[in-house]
């Protein structure tokens, strides 16, 4: 790979990704490596202003689904994140992957039509290795990291079946997920609120896990439950609040089989689940202290994207898509619906449509449920469903009230939390903040609140993130260091976001990928053959 001139960031706040205090100095950026970091002499490279700038790590999402967008052919698809400073991404999480499929699978179409799946028509591939290949030929702008994705390799087995894996569709999953993970695979991610991965049992999970942990790799999950009530555990009276429930699970999985965990975007959907957070912390804090590998991440919005059938039971969701037209499943959900909104906290204002995926909502994308109902003039229950139906159950939306500020202060200040978007463009659809906003704003929250030093932040969207996913030469601004360099300005950083709109940030000046700039004095520049696939 050719890289760019010799490159001297000459002058700057050095952050160098590992929480040590701030330093000035100059970085040398040559043959796509840091060379030199300290003193460099004048003439060796082309010379970057970065007076009154910080010289830190490019930043790593460490929960991204931008994997979905990459075998596109238009690279603007990665325009809101090059503006925010991001050199990689860890993606395929909540089991969902654009690989890992079986050969001959019938389920292609399902495949095709994830949550994810807009950046390329078709997957002309089944493996890792496959899809690595079209990567490498196309090009990338920013880095990937791959997980692959336990529910798409499941899904191409048996569809969105709602019935236990028999045992040799059981060993060929695993064979699957095996093969991507010996093809360069990170780990496997699962996703436990969406299907298929809601119709796994525990014993399948187990298996899963055991396998990654032989593989010495990463298993990350997006849990069964992110607020205290939720349809995919059994309503008990007076019961453990879900969430917890959740994380009891997947803290148990990881003590049982010894896996590496990463516990996806921690949350707390609606104002009644907001209490249990000091529980929540204290199960991740107890696990560490007994020696469970787990951290987590986060956002820091209020508000997160996702399918709008995750407020679906994972009974009504194992009778679609005739459950949607029975009046008897409809009631029984709408009773349910009711008692859960009111539990949680949480209902239908907090439900914003991104993307009705279907030509009879598309002019509402954008709006909140209650005010579609009352431009279409039916039930906000009804709404719901109807959009549901008329779009497959594929339509996408953005939730709110995730979190106070309180709570994200107290997570990002967590050492065991890592921060990341869970974010991707939207075409044709309404924007989650997050694909433009999120690392400036965690460095203009850590600057107005004072929740982190500067050196904390950077080190939390870099060499944490990189230690914790094993990129031994990224994360830090070190000599030998791939030169993956981010240059802003701390005291201008920030989001021109809210959870209704999108704007590209301000304060970021310079982005390096592997020592190719993609972004320069603010200006994303044409590249596509910058990045790389890391593999493991």
């Amino acid at each position: 790979m050719a890289h760019d001139d010799p490159a001297i960031l000459r002058s700057g706040l050095i952050v160098d990704g590992t929480g040590a205090a701030p330093r000035p100095g100059s970085v040398l950026l040559r043959n796509g490596c840091i060379e030199k970091v300290g003193e460099v002499p004048e003439g060796a490279g082309r010379p970057v202003d970065c007076s009154g700038r910080v010289i830190a790590p490019g930043f790593i999402d460490a929960h991204s689904h931008m994997d979905f967008f990459a075998a596109s052919d238009d690279p603007r698809h990665f325009d809101s994140f090059t503006a925010q400073g991001v050199t990689t991404f860890v993606a395929g999480n909540c089991g969902f992957s654009p690989f890992g499929f079986a050969p001959q699978t019938k389920h292609r179409g399902l495949l095709e039509r994830s949550l994810f799946k807009a950046g390329h028509e078709h997957f002309d591939w089944n493996r890792f290795a496959e899809y690595r290949g079209v990567l490498e030929s196309k090009g990338l702008t920013q880095n990937f990291v791959h997980l692959v994705g336990h529910g798409s390799a499941r899904t191409s087995l048996t569809g969105f079946e709602a019935r236990r894996l028999s045992h040799a569709e059981h060993a060929q999953m695993l064979d699957l997920l095996d093969e991507a993970m010996s093809e360069g695979a990170a780990g496997v991610s699962l996703g436990l609120q969406y299907k298929p991965g809601v119709f796994a049992e525990m014993r399948e999970l187990e298996e899963v896990a055991r396998l990654v942990e032989k593989r010495g790799k990463l298993l990350t999950v997006h849990a069964k439950a992110y607020s205290s009530f939720s349809g995919t555990y059994p309503m008990i009276p007076f019961g453990r609040p879900h969430n917890l429930k959740a994380i009891d699970d997947m803290l148990g999985l990881a003590r049982s089989t010894g896996v590496r965990l990463q516990f996806s975007h921690l949350i707390f959907v609606g104002s009644r689940t907001w209490k249990t957070v000091d529980e929540a912390i204290d199960l991740f804090d107890r696990a560490i202290g007994e020696g469970v590998d787990v951290c987590f991440d986060m956002f820091p919005y209020r508000c997160g994207a996702t399918l709008l059938n995750t407020l679906l039971p994972e009974w009504f969701m194992a009778r679609m898509p005739g459950a949607l037209r029975s009046p008897l499943a409809r009631a029984r959900l709408r009773a349910e619906a009711e008692i859960g909104f009111r539990l949680v906290g949480f209902g239908y204002p907090q439900m914003q449509i991104t993307n009705a995926s279907c030509p009879e909502y598309e002019q509402h994308n954008g709006r909140l449920l209650p005010d579609i109902a009352g431009r279409v003039g039916k039930s906000n229950f009804d709404t719901l469903l109807d959009i549901l139906d008329k779009s497959n159950a594929e339509a996408r939306v953005l939730f709110h009230d995730y979190y106070n500020e309180a709570i994200i202060d107290r997570l990002m200040q967590h050492p065991a939390s890592i921060f990341s978007s869970d974010s991707w463009p939207e075409p044709g659809g309404h924007q989650n903040p997050a694909a433009f906003g999120t690392f400036p704003r965690f460095l203009r929250k850590a600057r107005e609140r004072g929740n982190l030093s500067l050196e904390a932040a950077v080190h939390k969207m870099t060499g944490a993130a990189a230690s914790r996913f094993r990129l031994h030469d990224r994360g830090r601004i070190e000599e030998g260091q791939a030169a993956d360099v981010v240059v802003f300005d701390w005291q201008r950083v920030t989001d021109r976001t809210n959870e209704t709109g999108d704007a590209a940030p301000t304060g970021i000046d310079h982005v390096f990928v592997n020592g190719h700039a993609i972004l320069q004095d603010g200006e994303i520049q044409d590249r596509r053959e910058t990045g790389q696939v890391l593999v493991f």
